[in-house]
């Protein structure tokens, strides 16, 4: 086999995947991510836009390397982009919860709360041999 057309096979394949992550993120981009409608175009228009973009490579003759390069010089742009150019981070950094913060308790939560309160308070008194208080 000629080392040159596995090279090649090797570069569509990248370039296939390449074309691949880009319409998957289109996709979820305008169609939300898990909805029905984004699931149903990335079955069908991710492998069309595939086979497509191979198939203008394959015509695309002496500059089949530079319109091979462009899905995968965007891929690149977008690693570069999330980087360096959304300061640094991939993920906004969450803000840190309030150590002081208490939740509204319910009237059924309060309730619980107190019965298990006053159970370990009974408890402790027979440990320590109190009396028990009616």
């Amino acid at each position: 086999m000629n080392f040159e057309i596995f090279l090649f096979l090797l570069f569509m394949s990248f370039v296939s995947f390449a074309v691949g992550v880009i319409v998957w993120v289109a996709i979820v981009r305008f169609f939300g991510r898990g909805s029905q409608k984004a699931r149903i175009f990335s079955y069908i228009l991710i492998p069309v836009i595939a086979l497509g973009y191979n198939f203008l490579i394959l015509t695309a003759g002496k500059w089949k390397y530079l319109v091979g390069f462009l899905p995968i010089g965007l891929i690149i742009g977008y690693a570069l982009y999330y980087r360096f150019g959304n300061h640094g981070t991939y993920i906004e950094p969450q803000a840190k919860p309030e150590s002081d913060f208490q939740r509204r308790e319910s009237a059924k939560s309060r309730r619980i709360r107190e019965a298990r309160e006053k159970r370990e308070m009974e408890r402790e008194q027979r440990k320590h041999g109190k009396p028990k208080e009616k």
